[in-house]
């Protein structure tokens, strides 16, 4: 039997409907419900138009009042769902607060990571906009064409959607806080795909909504099919930890920085002072303060949980993110491998006392990285063993938490279980031998070669020739200078990725690039510029530039970088971004670069280039360990660490030379 449809509009009738004619044979009409009818014309800016009123107390709508803050709190709670829907205020009022309205409110409401009393509260707004609805197209009795709408949503459109819910703001708002297009957010909501000239606006709102970064950016469909796909361009093998990074960052389980309980946050200060403040009522190991720093110096700002008395502090940051993701862990739902604790319980510190929910949150990462326990295990392992130490632990010298964990959740009494758990986290300490990221994996196809560097100083050769057909002026043509020049100092001085972010000019020569009297640049950084990093030397950078980079300098300084730096004329950076502020997608830029002019691999950063200089020149200097401890700027032991491998090789050469003796006597 097939059926036609003929939309009939029918006043009296509050919702959609069609009249189906039945093609059988049988000229018969008939109703059919349920067949994705139209929408009513009505739009979510009058609903809030009608509840304004109701501020107002108008006597002629004979409605009663309401306060400002129920008003305030009600619109907080619409922005929300209307994000989790994909809609805004401009949009049309749709199914998801009329015919499927429970469904609707049933799955936003599961998506929320508040305190019950705060979910109650919201479904209580929304079924206040439900009434509202209702009011007016009992009133007006409109109806509207079907909308059109996307019958698969995207990775990307859900987990906006989710993170914009998670404010209570406006998409506009949020978008205009963060610097991004307005309207370019609403089309996104509506199902539009960023194209790659937003992909900086992309960026910018993953730090506003407090995202990780690349979290948004790496599920927009060309993104994700390039990080799934890239390590067999040219490479000839998948990366796994690429693949296993693109499969995991679309499974957001930790608690948002703004989801955040008063109750941890309350915790998470006093425990930010214990680590920073010079003198503290609890007992502390010597050597287990943070430093408070400059933002300046860092690649990456903090958000506002890691800052005290305007300094940052890169390890509270650290050290929260994994407070966030054992929470996250902890809340989620039991059939999708979590703990299936609230999330208002789940955020304390308490929960590190717990053997089982430490246990299970280490299983769950090792479930994740595919079998391997690795470094991320034993940065875990090792903050655990810190919290719990039996003398100053921070966790266990404060018995009273025991209040913040669910009945019978410890088997035993605090100082046991504390010391037990503690003895767990040393287990999984020692077995966290596995590494999930090897840095020689996206370059082997150039280890291979004879002469490694050599496609790096092409790449270079690629971008001056697309600068030259750049139109002269123009903005595309700073930028691939910029490139140019980026990449060459990393080939001269394998600096950290952080270095090259903060690295600085001045006129009066007193940044971290700087020319001496005779001529020759040099780049310098202070000690504390390296404090932070285990492995590095920590004593003060000053090394010279190839005199081979001087008209290239010069050139950038005076011709190319002014024109970045046209709306911040006054900034310092040495490698500005393209909206004159500091370069902090450095290593997503060096990605793409890699990616797009070494066609033989998937696309490296900083960081490979340091491996791939180090290696290349201890094969041709072998046992020169000194010598590359310099040119990174790395601890000795590190090095004979990372590096060993070659002084492997460079026995095994020497024996067969040895063997080549033998046969010839």
């Amino acid at each position: 039997m097939r059926k036609s449809h003929e939309i009939i509009e029918l006043p009296a009738f509050r919702y959609s409907a069609r009249l189906c004619h039945n093609e059988d044979g049988n000229d018969s009409w008939q109703l059919c419900e349920g067949l994705n009818g139209p929408d009513m014309d009505l739009y979510y800016r009058e609903l809030v138009v009608l509840m304004q009123t109701q501020v107002a107390s108008q006597s002629e709508m004979d409605v009663p009042a309401l306060s400002d803050q129920t008003l305030k709190n009600r619109i907080s709670t619409l922005h929300s769902f209307l994000a989790f829907h994909g809609k805004t205020v401009d949009s049309a009022v749709g199914k998801e607060l009329l015919s499927r309205f429970d469904a609707s409110l049933k799955a936003y409401s599961e998506s929320l990571t508040v305190s019950s009393h705060s979910k109650s509260d919201r479904r209580s707004h929304l079924r206040a906009w439900r009434k509202a609805a209702d009011s007016l197209l009992h009133e007006n009795r409109r109806i509207k064409p079907a909308e059109k709408t996307n019958s698969e949503v995207s990775p990307f459109h859900l987990a906006l959607r989710a993170a914009l819910a998670t404010t209570g703001d406006a998409p506009k708002t949020i978008a205009k806080r963060a610097g991004a297009s307005t309207t370019a957010l609403a089309r996104w909501l509506k199902g539009a795909v960023p194209n790659r000239r937003a992909f900086p606006s992309v960026r910018r709102l993953e730090r506003e909504l407090g995202l990780e970064a690349g979290t948004l950016e790496s599920l927009i469909p060309a993104v994700k099919k390039a990080l799934v796909n890239s390590a067999s361009v040219g490479a000839g093998s998948q990366i796994d930890y690429r693949i296993r990074l693109a499969r995991n960052i679309r499974d957001i389980y930790y608690i948002q920085e703004d989801a955040l309980s008063a109750d941890f946050l309350t915790e998470w200060n006093a425990f930010f002072a214990y680590k920073t403040d010079k003198r503290t009522t609890l007992a502390r190991n010597p050597g287990g303060t943070w430093r408070l720093q400059s933002g300046e110096k860092q690649a990456k700002l903090p958000s506002a949980h890691a800052w005290r008395n305007g300094l940052c502090c890169p390890t509270a940051q650290k050290n929260l993110d994994k407070f966030r993701s054992f929470f996250g862990f902890l809340a989620r739902p039991r059939e999708d491998g979590g703990y299936g604790v609230s999330a208002d319980a789940a955020q304390s510190l308490a929960w590190f006392a717990s053997r089982d929910a430490v246990n299970a949150y280490l299983e769950f990462m090792r479930a994740r990285s595919g079998g391997l326990v690795h470094g991320g295990h034993a940065a875990f392992a090792a903050l655990t063993a810190g919290l719990l130490s039996a003398n100053t632990g921070f966790v266990t010298q404060q018995p009273t938490l025991i209040e913040r964990l669910p009945p019978g959740t410890l088997n035993t009494g605090w100082a046991n279980a504390c010391l037990e758990t503690r003895q767990l986290a040393k287990e999984w300490l020692t077995d966290a031998t596995d590494v999930s990221r090897r840095p020689e994996e996206p370059i082997q196809s150039l280890l291979d070669m004879s002469e490694p560097l050599a496609p790096l100083f092409r790449a270079v050769e690629l971008l001056d020739r697309e600068a030259a057909s750049a139109a002269p002026g123009s903005p595309l043509e700073a930028t691939l200078k910029r490139d140019a020049l980026a990449l060459s100092i990393v080939l001269a001085n394998p600096l950290r990725l952080r270095n090259l972010v903060t690295m600085t000019w001045r006129p009066n020569n007193s940044g971290s690039l700087y020319r001496r009297e005779d001529g020759q640049w040099r780049i310098r950084f202070g000690p504390q510029d390296f404090k932070n990093d285990r492995k590095a030397i920590k004593g003060a950078y000053d090394a010279p530039l190839p005199r081979s980079l001087g008209q290239r300098i010069e050139e950038y300084l005076d011709e190319f970088r002014p024109r970045l730096l046209r709306a911040n004329p006054k900034a310092d950076w040495l490698f500005p971004n393209d909206e004159s502020g500091r370069w902090k997608s450095l290593n997503k830029q060096f990605f793409r670069l890699t990616r797009r002019l070494i066609p033989q691999t998937p696309g490296f950063g900083p960081h490979a280039i340091r491996h791939l200089v180090a290696t290349d020149y201890l094969r041709k200097h072998p046992n020169d360990f000194l010598t590359v401890s310099q040119l990174l700027h790395d601890k000795l032991e590190t090095v004979l660490s990372e590096y060993a491998h070659l002084r492997q090789d460079d026995a095994f050469a020497k024996y067969e030379i040895h063997l080549r003796g033998v046969m010839a006597s």
